[in-house]
């Protein structure tokens, strides 16, 4: 069985986040570290928090640190860094109000990115439209801020959700992406504004990191017998899935090694694992072993 791991791997902002965490914890000592949406065993800080070895291996650091998941749980001189997905502008204030010294803001630059755009837009007299699904974070932030302006944000999850913009009252529209949404869905949407002939102005807020894993994902899947995505079951890999899915009918979805079944693989000879932005590379690389040992068992 030939198996093949396309790019993986942790994304440039949550290993930044990591590393810059790791220095500051080894040159400064403890701190307490947080950010919103840490819900899922995935997520950057729980990691932290059960203490993954293979993560410590690579950023000692950690070890020193403590998580808190409730804003309300900090008090006057706690030292605070901000992780990977940050915290809304009200809870910033909030923590400044009770004292909270807040040491950094590791906030992907992305995300930040997508924020401050769709701040601008609004603030400007544009709609906004934002290529990714309803559920994501990003999508609901982008909502939020142009309510707070008195604008509406409209979400495409499809190329077809084109149609349900309004095309008859000459509001002006901003075109974002979600940071981690579908490359391909933002490519076809693109194109069917420039024919629309609606008055709408194109920001590329999608992240390099999505692009490139998704290009690399779709050519191997490509290629494949079948693919194996590991992620966490949640938003922060679908749309991996959807791009592997175009290309190859037969994607499996899986949490651990325990999920992969041996069935998958009769007549077989080519298999890619991919991954979503939350998986490190030593998973992929368990899935790929276990994979190799399974087949191997099964043909002796």
């Amino acid at each position: 069985m030939k198996v093949q791991i396309a790019k993986a791997g942790f994304c440039i902002g949550i290993t930044r986040a990591y590393r810059e965490m790791n220095e500051r914890a080894l040159n400064e000592g403890t701190f307490t570290v947080m950010h919103q949406n840490s819900e899922g065993e995935h997520d950057t800080l729980r990691r932290i928090e059960r203490g993954d070895p293979d993560l410590l291996a690579i950023y000692p650091g950690l070890e020193k640190l403590s998580v808190s998941h409730d804003v309300s749980s900090l008090r006057e001189g706690d030292r605070l860094v901000l992780g990977f997905h940050g915290v809304t502008k009200e809870t910033k204030k909030d923590l400044a109000a009770r004292g909270v010294d807040l040491v950094d803001d590791l906030i992907c630059p992305f995300i930040a990115k997508l924020d401050r755009v769709v701040e601008r837009a609004v603030a400007d007299g544009f709609d906004v439209a934002i290529v990714g699904t309803k559920a994501n974070h990003h999508c609901r932030t982008a909502q939020k801020i142009a309510e707070e302006h008195g604008r509406r944000c409209f979400v495409l999850e499809r190329a077809d959700d084109v149609e349900l913009l309004p095309h008859d009252d000459g509001r002006r529209i901003a075109l974002v992406g979600q940071v981690t949404g579908n490359t391909e869905t933002f490519k076809e949407v693109i194109e069917r504004l420039q024919k629309s002939g609606l008055p709408v102005k194109i920001f590329k807020t999608m992240c390099s990191d999505s692009h490139s894993r998704q290009k690399a994902a779709v050519e191997l899947a490509a290629e494949a017998d079948l693919v194996i995505l590991v992620d966490d079951g949640k938003d922060a890999s679908q749309s991996v899935f959807e791009v592997c899915s175009r290309v190859n009918p037969r994607v499996y979805r899986v949490r651990s090694n325990d999920d992969i079944r041996a069935e998958w693989f009769t007549g077989a000879t080519n298999t890619v694992i991919v991954g979503g932005i939350l998986m490190p590379d030593w998973s992929l690389q368990s899935a790929a072993q276990h994979i190799r040992d399974m087949c191997a068992t099964a043909s002796a």
